[in-house]
């Protein structure tokens, strides 16, 4: 399955280096919708994004290889636990305005 996640640039040149989403914390959310991201997550006011102008500047297109061990939160989001050793990689980066 496709998922999706905009990030910063400092974390999306770690997840550039590795292939895969990288975790600073334990849980990551990404979507399946590429349309609630672009709508909803880059719209300029998400999670403190109009005081930190480069928060979301950067979207990048994923494969989820193992659902099972996803946190399903809502019909848009998907949480997931890096304990649980999700299997994600990288396919592209769909989006650089940063």
């Amino acid at each position: 399955m496709k998922i999706y996640r905009a990030m910063c640039s400092e974390e999306a040149v770690k997840t550039l280096e590795n292939g895969r989403p990288h975790f600073l914390r334990r849980f990551k959310w990404f979507s399946h919708k590429l349309n609630f991201i672009t709508d909803r997550v880059q719209d300029g006011s998400f999670n403190n994004s109009k005081v930190k102008n480069d928060r979301y500047t950067r979207l990048f297109e994923f494969e989820v290889h193992d659902l099972t061990k996803a946190d399903f939160i809502s019909n848009n989001e998907i949480q997931f636990d890096r304990r649980k050793n999700p299997k994600i990689t990288l396919i592209r980066e769909v989006l650089n305005n940063g």
